[in-house]
């Protein structure tokens, strides 16, 4: 895991030029362009926000405003789901890449990481806008601690990382992986305090969703931009474990497989 950190660090300028061009190229020939890194999650929030605050009982969900709670948990999941998603496929997706022997595939899953984290940060003025027109409209929400963000983000960086890794390996010896992990994304999307807070379900299954490595991530970002209070310190040893088992676990296993990857993709 040591050899892929430091390989990251040595090849950081390409894993930036690969980014850059991964984000032109996606909207190549679209009108648009960016904006579609903020349309189609502000169209997924609308969505969501419709439903739990129109269709289903008003009291299904505590946090007000709903919208806004919800953008806090949503936007950092569609930075993780589809850096998960594509990252997974990277290695296979780039088969001439990784068949010379001189290009440092440990680059690829990287790539999609920074990229869709691109999106994500790209994205956070609209969660800034909806914060400060709520505390305007006299919600007692968020606050200073919102400064302590980019700590969380890194050590989920660091988490996402670990699981990209693993995954895009074993992608590439057995081809099912990227369907059922996007079967998996499903539960884990509702089995995480997103649409709803750890304190509207009963005890219970409160505890079940504390076991999804999501969660403790998904509470800290909510805790610091909506709640405006600073996660516990289990939150952050929680984070911290599962950062580095992950990235340890991930890296290993990518390592353990790379001598194999150019004959296999």
């Amino acid at each position: 895991m040591i050899e892929v950190a430091r390989c990251l660090i040595r090849y950081r300028g390409l894993v930036w030029t690969l980014v850059l061009r991964e984000l032109r190229a996606r909207y190549r020939g679209s009108v648009l362009g960016f904006l579609w890194s903020l349309i189609n999650p502000l169209l997924l929030l609308a969505v969501y926000s419709f439903v739990f605050s129109q269709i289903l009982p008003r009291d299904v969900v505590s946090a007000e405003p709903y919208g806004v709670f919800l953008v806090t948990g949503l936007f950092p999941w569609i930075w993780v789901s589809t850096s998960l998603l594509e990252g997974c496929s990277s290695l296979t997706g780039n088969s001439a890449l990784i068949r010379k022997a001189v290009f440092p595939v440990e680059v690829l899953p990287a790539v999609a990481v920074v990229a869709n984290l691109m999106h994500f940060l790209l994205a956070l003025p609209i969660v800034a806008v909806a914060l400060i027109l709520s505390r305007l409209l006299g919600y007692p929400i968020a606050g200073w601690t919102f400064v302590l963000l980019p700590v969380v983000l890194l050590i989920e960086v660091v988490m996402v990382a670990g699981l990209v890794f693993a995954l895009s390996a074993v992608n590439v010896h057995f081809k099912d992986v990227r369907d059922l992990l996007g079967n998996v994304l499903v539960l884990a999307f509702f089995m995480a305090p997103i649409i709803y807070t750890l304190s509207d379900i009963p005890p219970g299954l409160a505890q079940v969703v504390q076991l999804n490595p999501f969660t403790s991530f998904t509470v800290a970002i909510q805790d610091l931009l909506f709640f405006g209070r600073l996660p516990v310190t289990g939150d952050w040893l929680v984070m911290a474990v599962i950062a580095v088992v992950s990235w340890a676990v991930g890296a290993g296993l990518f390592s353990r497989l790379s001598d194999t990857l150019a004959e296999a993709v």
